[in-house]
């Protein structure tokens, strides 16, 4: 009976049929979570440009007519950014003083939602990007 196991026992050992399959089940998870890593990469650098190319139209705007109000501001800001969620939008407008000029400070920040979620500590970032226009 003792042979009759160690010769099972050397058949199924010296059997490499599932070897491809179980190194794909290894490298598969690892691979793509590669994969869509980069996918989130992406859209998460492609958000911070909307961002930013929209606090720049804020900025302009207030460059181009010197009596916006802030309100003006921040539907422009809101126009350049139409097809984001606006719950997730905060653009804040401060007045500050830098070497005797007085500039507007224009912060937009975006609650960037990951479509793959990584886990509860990992599902969401913030993006930020802030403008400065003189006020004459």
């Amino acid at each position: 009976m003792g042979t009759r196991f160690a010769s099972s026992l050397h058949r199924f050992r010296a059997n490499r049929s599932g070897s491809p399959a179980l190194e794909f089940a290894f490298v598969a998870p690892l691979f793509l979570l590669v994969l869509f890593s980069i996918f989130e990469l992406g859209r998460a650098l492609y958000d911070k440009n909307r961002i930013a190319a929209a606090s720049s139209v804020g900025s302009r705007t207030l460059v181009l007519d010197s009596a916006a109000t802030d309100t003006d501001i921040q539907n422009a800001v809101k126009a350049a950014l139409s097809n984001y969620d606006v719950t997730k939008l905060t653009i804040t407008l401060t007045t500050e003083a830098i070497a005797g000029q007085n500039f507007k400070k224009i912060v937009v920040s975006y609650d960037h939602v990951l479509i793959v979620n990584f886990g509860s500590y990992f599902s969401t970032f913030t993006l930020v990007s802030t403008r400065y226009a003189p006020l004459t």
